[in-house]
């Protein structure tokens, strides 16, 4: 994940969207704006560009709200709230701890409730007495809304009826572990379930099968990494990439001699993983598995631009990145993680520090 775009905090939460989070934007304002000029709702097409943008705002302005009910829930429940991230499928809450099952099903359960609830405020706006225009654009932020709410309370990973589900089963049963395998199977058999519903609606020519053929896909697909990550959950005990970083004050120059490096940063016999900058930005990370590439005497002469590992998009993770999503986590081959806080370097993570091996992902 992509350190995102920090938009503000609330109370302490930091507000965050990913770039991918326009796409639902861009995609909510132009079916409204077709849906306004197919039905000559509007007197001119920039009217209706003016209000498919706001209603593109709104969506997103919705699923944060979403996330906002099961912050104020986490918060009142005594959990603290790191984070609130909005993408291209929704967004979510970063929640430090475990939650007891009851508390999660709470939660879980304030979110959708939330957007059944704004949906119908959207549609009373719709009926009251707003122009045409106005009156389309909301009434298609009603039924998104509504949609939203529903749609996350199927049961199974990674939606939020899946919480619910799991904070039932494991109120009643104590056995947090077997729940959330439980509620992994049936958020696998969910998703199959809608991609035959959709399948079934295609047949019958029926366009919107397609939206819940992809719906199921994505069920399916994500339904078992989700729940590793909870099972991971437990392991590591809502630790983040802050607490189990290894803090790092400043990057080493690109442009410095190997050998300088390790006069200046090495501190015992292997010399640790440090980030590399170069042109103002970490692009790259050296340590000891490097230095094992080149023979000695020519560390004098080589900079450290030339014998480091390049990072990808995959190694730069936020400081409050919960741990098991770090343990899922594909990198480069280099298999460090640099740990950046409101886009400055913070610390660096190795797998071995998080006791995982690579082949294992």
């Amino acid at each position: 994940m992509s350190a995102g775009i920090g938009i503000g905090s609330v109370r302490g939460v930091d507000l965050v969207v990913d770039a991918s989070a326009s796409i639902l934007a861009v995609l909510f304002g132009t079916a409204v704006f077709v849906d306004l000029l197919s039905r000559d709702l509007v007197t001119s097409n920039e009217r209706g560009l003016a209000v498919a943008a706001i209603a593109g705002v709104l969506i997103l302005l919705s699923v944060l709200l979403h996330e906002v009910a099961h912050a104020i829930v986490a918060t009142l429940k005594g959990q603290r709230v790191l984070s609130i991230r909005l993408f291209m499928f929704g967004g979510y809450s970063v929640i430090e701890g475990t939650q007891k099952p009851m508390t999660e099903f709470q939660v879980a359960l304030a979110g959708p409730a939330s957007s059944i609830v704004f949906g119908f405020v959207f549609w009373g706006v719709s009926v009251g007495g707003v122009g045409p225009d106005i009156a389309a654009a909301t009434r298609a932020l009603a039924l998104a809304n509504i949609a939203i709410g529903l749609f996350n309370l199927f049961p199974g990973f990674p939606l939020d009826g899946g919480r619910v589900l799991r904070g039932l089963i494991a109120s009643r049963s104590g056995n947090r572990l077997a729940a959330t395998r439980l509620v992994t199977r049936v958020g696998r058999y969910t998703g199959w379930a809608v991609m035959a519903v959709g399948v079934g609606l295609v047949a019958t020519r029926d366009s919107g099968g397609l939206f819940w053929i992809v719906a199921g896909w994505f069920l399916a697909t994500t339904a078992l990494e989700t729940g590793r990550r909870e099972e991971l959950s437990d392991t590591f005990g809502g630790q983040t990439a802050a607490t189990v970083m290894r803090p790092v004050t400043d990057a080493v120059p690109g442009d410095l001699w190997v050998s300088t490096m390790i006069d200046l940063y090495s501190m015992g016999p292997d010399l640790r993983s440090q980030p590399v900058e170069v042109g103002g930005r970490v692009v790259g990370v050296i340590g000891q598995a490097e230095l094992d590439t080149m023979a000695p005497a020519r560390w004098v002469a080589t900079a450290v631009e030339r014998l480091m590992t390049r990072i990808g998009p995959n190694d730069l993770v936020d400081a409050d990145e919960p741990v098991q999503n770090l343990v899922l986590r594909r990198t480069e081959p280099g298999g460090r993680m640099i740990v950046v806080d409101d886009n400055t370097v913070v610390g660096i993570i190795e797998r071995r520090d998080l006791g995982y091996h690579p082949s294992k992902t």
